[in-house]
């Protein structure tokens, strides 16, 4: 079971490049502790200027043990500091992710240069409709060419929902996919019917670019 921590950014005003700026220091910092750290950049939907952090662990202890390595390191603990003395964002998101399949752990070379993001919370009653529903749309994304990862929030904005991301190499990759996707009369049949009879309510959608 692999658990995904995620912390969104909103930029405060004229500073942009100072955000940037720290998210690249941030990421450096993490990867260089041996921690499995990416930043994204919203570039089209709701998350429109924030940037999130996400870092993997294998399991909810290794991400307890990470957060306590974090709190007493000397170099994460100093760039914590300088940054809060002129932060350059506001933090207005943190959450957890589980797999909702216990057997998955990411693929290092999965593709991640671009992330499109759905998250969904299941209308009283209909859980079990709704992770039927994601199941049939795994299908026809990975018949399509795709791979989506689907994670259960535990704790954060929006507790109990789900998130659906399909990676992507880069841009061009996610627009060759998103057109064969709307023009596959299968996938399209498929939206129809669930639409006709939502199981779930639409919380989050975005385009994120990792920021490398």
């Amino acid at each position: 079971m692999a658990v995904s921590s995620l912390h969104r950014f909103r930029t405060l005003p004229g500073k942009a490049a100072a955000h940037l700026e720290s998210t690249a220091e941030a990421t450096e910092l993490l990867r260089g502790l041996g921690l499995q750290a990416a930043s994204l950049q919203a570039i089209a939907g709701g998350d429109i200027g924030t940037i999130t952090t996400t870092i993997m662990h294998e399991s909810n202890a290794a991400w307890a043990a990470t957060v306590q390595r974090l709190q007493t390191d000397p170099g994460w603990m100093d760039f914590v500091g300088r940054v809060m003395a002129d932060p350059p964002a506001e933090q207005v998101e943190s959450s957890l992710f589980v797999d909702l399949d216990p057997t998955f752990q990411p693929d290092p070379d999965r593709p991640l240069g671009v992330i499109a993001a759905t998250q969904w919370r299941a209308f009283p009653g209909k859980m079990a409709s709704f992770i039927g529903h994601v199941t049939t749309a795994s299908d026809h994304i990975a018949r399509l060419g795709g791979s989506a990862r689907v994670m259960q929030s535990l704790v954060g904005e929006h507790p109990l929902s789900a998130i659906v991301a399909i990676g992507h190499a880069d841009l061009d990759a996610y627009g060759e996919f998103a057109d064969k996707q709307a023009a596959d009369e299968q996938f399209q049949a498929f939206w129809m019917e669930v639409s006709a009879n939502p199981s779930a309510d639409l919380l989050r959608s975005g385009i994120y670019v990792n920021l490398g």
